[in-house]
């Protein structure tokens, strides 16, 4: 490997690897805040590009994804996190295997599940899961397949999906939404172009940002959609075209946009992040990564302080610190890059992060709960 020979040949033996950004110097001079890492048990099966939802009673319904070598079988199977017990539990399996879907947990406890790849392209389906009966539901299907869309959760009680793509054909600008008093999807209308992420605002509005077009090029664009017009607005644009990158509500109302990568996919993880200022809607440079991260977007969350767990993407999770406005150092690590993990907050205030795959696509059974320490 180059960065041992270069060690070598320099008279030291460096004991930090570089490789995907597993160790090496640290960006900015903040130390660790007291958060750490703790094993948490393994899942029933290697996911990853699963989705991972809290339930309202506390536990985690764990749905889909890819296992196997390189990743290249679908899952149907579905668990269930217990927090108290640190255990998982077997759910029912989806009526669809599903790996990158969208899911979101409905306003009366129900969690909808829908498009994402089920083994052979990608489908339009959708079903619900009901915790109290531990059954799924079918309910009509989108009105476009897509693989990778994300669920937004609206003020009204509906979902939103965006984004997503269909192979080779890039993101798609179509958005829909779904209704849980029909069970039906109806088509919002299509963007100005192609989005990879949807973030809702603290007004109710949603941010979208970045993508990949048709012909393979990454967006710096970002669009305002208004739920109740359906109407699209052009805001600024980011200052790097980004896609696979992830997003977060701060606190103050602005969006910190985080990584990601370019056309380049691994030769070129971001550590650059952006913020958002809805009022002005420009966006400015945010404070960087420690390390590159893309393939991170359900692999964030945001804590009651304010700051922003960003866990997956490397193997050393880390921190915004919003008070100083700085990504910090987690104690510990997640036994790999972990791209297309996922990273949810529990009712405790720890972090549960699930599965995800390596630089070699091998996905991970592991779980880990990152826990905010005393500093």
């Amino acid at each position: 490997m180059r960065w041992l020979k270069a060690a070598i040949m320099g008279g030291l033996i460096v004991a930090v690897l570089t490789v995907a950004g597993v160790w090496g110097p640290a960006r900015g001079g903040a130390e660790a805040t007291g958060y750490r890492v703790e094993p948490a048990g393994h899942m029933a099966s290697d996911r990853a590009a699963h989705q991972a939802t809290l339930l309202q009673e506390g536990d985690v319904l764990v749905t889909g994804g890819c296992t196997g070598n390189h990743c290249g079988r679908t899952l149907a199977s579905a668990e269930l996190y217990d927090p108290a017990t640190r255990r998982f539990h077997p759910a029912a399996p989806m009526h669809v295997p599903r790996a990158s879907h969208a899911a979101a947990r409905l306003p009366d406890g129900r969690v909808l599940v829908a498009g994402g790849w089920d083994g052979s392209g990608p489908t339009a389906t959708a079903e619900v899961y009901d915790p109290r009966t531990d059954a799924w539901t079918r309910v009509g299907d989108m009105t476009t397949a897509r693989a990778s869309g994300i669920a937004v959760p609206l003020a009204d009680g509906r979902v939103l999906v965006a984004g997503g793509g269909q192979g080779r054909l890039g993101n798609l600008a179509s958005v829909e939404v779904f209704d849980p008093a029909t069970s039906t999807f109806s088509a919002v209308g299509s963007a100005a172009t192609n989005h990879y992420l949807a973030t809702r605002l603290a007004d109710g509005r949603v941010l979208l940002t970045g993508g990949e077009g048709a012909d393979g090029s990454i967006l710096a664009t970002s669009e305002i959609l208004d739920p109740g017009t359906g109407t699209f607005a052009a805001t600024g644009a980011m200052a790097t075209a980004r896609v696979k990158h992830a997003a977060a509500l701060l606190h103050d109302g602005r969006v910190l946009v985080i990584g990601g990568s370019d056309r380049r996919g691994y030769a070129a993880r971001f550590a650059s992040t952006e913020l958002y200022e809805p009022g002005s809607g420009t966006f400015s440079p945010g404070p960087d990564l420690r390390r590159g991260r893309h393939k991170i977007r359900d692999a964030i969350a945001v804590l009651p302080s304010g700051d922003v767990v960003v866990a997956g993407g490397a193997a050393r999770p880390e921190v915004y610190d919003h008070a100083r406005h700085a990504f910090v150092p987690v104690d510990g690590d997640i036994g790999g890059p972990r791209m297309f993990a996922t990273a949810t907050l529990l009712p405790s205030g720890d972090v549960l992060v699930l599965g995800g795959y390596d630089d070699h696509t091998q996905p991970s059974a592991a779980a880990w709960l990152i826990e905010p320490g005393t500093p």
